[in-house]
C-alpha cells in the first residue's frame, strides 16, 4: 500500500481508479467531484473549536469515496445505483470493515459515528 502523503496523493488515487473503471462513469466523476470539494470544505474550515463535528463529516467523504471505488468495477451497477449504495451505507462502512455485524454494539472510536 502506498503511504499518502498529501491531499492531492489521496485525491488522485480516487481519480485514477474511476479512470481505470473503464465504462462510462460521467455521472460518477460528478459525484467524486462534489465530495472532493467537500472535503476540501471541511478541512479549510476545520479547527480546534468544531473538531468534534467536522473530523466525523471528513470520515464520511472517506468512507463514500471509498465505497465509490469498490462499486465501480461492477458493471452490473448503473451510476445511480452506485451512488445511491454509497449514500445509503457509507455510515456503516468502517463498521463492517472492522468486522462488525451491523447488529453489534461497536466500540467506541470516532470511525463509528460518521456524519
Amino acid at each position: 500500500m502506498t503511504q499518502l502523503k498529501t491531499k492531492n496523493d489521496y485525491i488522485n488515487q480516487f481519480q485514477v481508479a474511476l479512470d481505470q473503471s473503464g465504462s462510462d462513469r460521467t455521472t460518477l466523476k460528478t459525484y467524486l467531484d462534489s465530495q472532493v470539494q467537500k472535503f476540501d470544505q471541511l478541512i479549510e474550515g476545520i479547527s480546534q473549536e468544531n473538531f468534534w463535528q467536522v473530523f466525523p463529516e471528513i470520515l464520511g467523504v472517506d468512507a463514500k469515496l471509498t465505497l465509490l471505488t469498490e462499486l465501480m468495477p461492477f458493471e452490473d451497477f448503473s451510476n445511480e445505483e452506485i451512488i445511491r449504495i454509497v449514500e445509503n451505507d457509507y455510515k456503516d462502512y468502517f463498521k463492517e470493515l472492522c468486522g462488525y455485524d451491523l447488529k453489534m454494539k461497536d466500540k467506541p472510536s470516532i470511525i463509528f459515528h460518521i456524519i
